[in-house]
């Protein structure tokens, strides 16, 4: 964490929410104004915005509704895992329009066995802009997007000019 990113400035966490709580759960975040993103594709998945004291206070005020994702490089295990702003931004926008395409595919939580390709930056077309992985699912290229041990969304019908590799 840099300076500019302590526990108590704003970031993104992911959370799972248990037993379709998830509109109640985004409700109370967003009367506390804080900024949301409940993704239509993924089934108890939610993201806020808020700082790291904020979200351990919900958590422990409503017990049982949810679990954050934990950081996998912080020394501590049970620290919330911050997901940087670009990150999430790309994210958003993949996972928005994979929502609307019928090839689009939630492969679950992200792992390595699925980021073995070369990392591309999809350069025109409807996925303009977004950053990810190439993999060979079903016999098909996808654009893997993903933050990382949170959730993967698989993007198709990417014509191979439009994909700049990134090193």
């Amino acid at each position: 964490m840099t300076t500019a990113q302590t526990a108590e400035s704003p970031a993104w966490y992911a959370l799972k929410v248990f037993y379709s709580k998830a509109p109640q759960v985004q409700e109370d975040f967003r009367k506390s104004g804080h900024d949301t993103y409940l993704p239509q594709m993924i089934a108890s998945l939610l993201f806020v915005h808020c700082t790291e004291h904020q979200l351990l206070a919900y958590k422990d005020s409503h017990e049982g509704k949810m679990l954050y994702y934990t950081d996998p490089a912080a020394a501590d295990r049970r620290k919330p895992g911050r997901i940087p702003d670009r990150e999430m931004d790309i994210f958003r926008i993949a996972s928005s329009l994979a929502a609307t395409d019928p090839d689009a595919l939630y492969l679950g939580s992200d792992t390595e066995k699925l980021c073995t390709g070369d990392r591309v930056l999809v350069t025109e077309g409807l996925y303009k802009g977004a950053e990810g992985y190439v993999k060979r699912i079903r016999h098909a290229r996808k654009v893997l997007v993903a933050i990382k041990g949170v959730a993967v969304v698989a993007l198709s019908n990417i014509h191979p000019k439009y994909l700049q590799k990134i090193s």
